[in-house]
C-alpha cells in the first residue's frame, strides 16, 4: 500500500512540477531570464570580461525551466516514484571505476582456497569469509554453504535468481535514462515554440525579441546537449558497467555452486579460468 501510494505521489508530482516548469518557462520575466543580456541592459556589461559575457549569453533560466525541469517531471509520470529516484543514483555509479573485471582475479584466487577446503572436508572459518572482498560472493558462501541449509537444485535457482534481479533492476535504471534522453530533445523543442510565441508576440524594443529568440535557441542546444553529452553517455556507461558485473557474478554464481557441490578444485578452477581478463583478451585475438 505505502508502495501503490507512493508511486501515485510521484505521478501527481510529475503532473504538478511539469506545469510549473513550462509555466515558469512562459511567465518569467524575459529580462531577468538571460543574465548577459540583462547585464548589457543594465550597463555593467562593460565591467565583465567579453569572454564571460560571451558565456552567459548561453545561460538561460526560462531555457532550463523548461528542458530540465520538464525532463524530470516527465520521468516522474512515467516510471514508478522509487525506480526514477534509484535511477538518478545510479548517476554517480558512472564516475566509480570499472572494478569488475579486476574482482575477477580476486574471486577465482579465494574460490581456490575455499574450494580446498571445501574438498579436503575442513570448516570454513569467520577468517575465510572475512577475507572474501565481494559483498556477493561472501553472502552466497556464508548463506548456502557454511550454514547448508539450502539442497543443490535449490541453490542453482537461488543464486540464478539473484543475478536476473540485478540484471532486472540494472536494465530498469537504463531504460529510464534512455527515456531521459528522448525527453530532453523534445522539450527543447517545446522551449523553441514558447520562445517563438513570446517573439512574436513581442511589440517592444529589439532586445525583447531578441531576448525571446535566445529563449528559442537556447532551449533547443539545451535539449540536445543534455541528452547526446550526458544521458545518452551515462546510459551508454551504465550498460557496460552493467555488463561487467553480470560477467563478475555468472562467474562467483558458478564458484559457489560447485563449491558448495564439492567438487574438485582443480575442475572448479578450470571453470573459473575462462572469466579472468587475460583468457579472454586471447579470446579476442584469436576470434576477434
Amino acid at each position: 500500500m505505502k508502495q501503490t501510494n507512493a508511486d501515485k505521489l510521484g505521478t501527481s508530482f510529475g503532473f504538478i512540477a511539469g506545469a510549473v516548469f513550462i509555466l515558469s518557462g512562459i511567465l518569467w520575466p524575459s529580462e531577468f531570464s538571460n543574465l548577459a543580456l540583462w547585464l548589457e541592459s543594465s550597463g555593467e556589461a562593460e565591467s565583465y570580461n567579453k569572454y564571460m559575457i560571451q558565456i552567459l549569453r548561453f545561460f538561460d533560466l526560462k531555457s532550463i525551466f523548461i528542458v530540465m525541469g520538464g525532463t524530470v517531471s516527465a520521468t516522474f509520470i512515467a516510471f514508478p516514484y522509487r525506480k526514477a529516484l534509484r535511477s538518478f543514483g545510479s548517476i554517480t555509479k558512472i564516475f566509480s571505476a570499472d572494478h569488475a573485471e579486476h574482482a575477477t582475479q580476486e574471486v577465482y584466487d579465494q574460490s581456490k582456497i575455499i574450494a580446498e577446503k571445501r574438498y579436503s572436508g575442513k570448516r570454513i572459518t569467520n577468517d575465510d569469509l572475512n577475507n572474501l572482498e565481494n559483498p556477493f560472493m561472501r553472502r552466497w558462501i556464508e548463506g548456502l554453504i557454511v550454514r547448508e541449509q539450502v539442497e543443490d537444485e535449490a541453490l542453482h535457482q537461488i543464486l540464478k535468481s539473484e543475478v536476473a534481479m540485478y540484471e532486472q533492476r540494472a536494465d530498469e535504471e537504463i531504460e529510464i535514462l534512455d527515456f531521459m534522453a528522448t525527453a530532453a530533445p523534445a522539450f527543447g523543442m517545446v522551449g523553441t515554440i514558447v520562445g517563438l510565441v513570446l517573439m512574436l508576440a513581442e511589440t517592444g524594443s529589439i532586445r525583447s525579441v531578441m531576448q525571446a529568440m535566445s529563449i528559442a535557441m537556447l532551449t533547443t542546444l539545451y535539449g540536445v546537449i543534455l541528452s547526446n553529452m550526458v544521458l545518452l553517455p551515462i546510459a551508454s556507461k551504465r550498460k557496460q558497467l552493467k555488463e561487467s558485473n553480470l560477467i563478475l557474478l555468472e562467474m562467483i554464481r558458478e564458484s559457489v555452486h560447485r563449491i558448495a557441490r564439492r567438487e574438485a578444485p582443480y575442475t572448479i578452477l578450470q571453470e573459473l579460468h575462462m572469466f579472468l581478463p587475460h583468457k579472454r583478451d586471447e579470446f579476442d585475438q584469436q576470434y576477434g
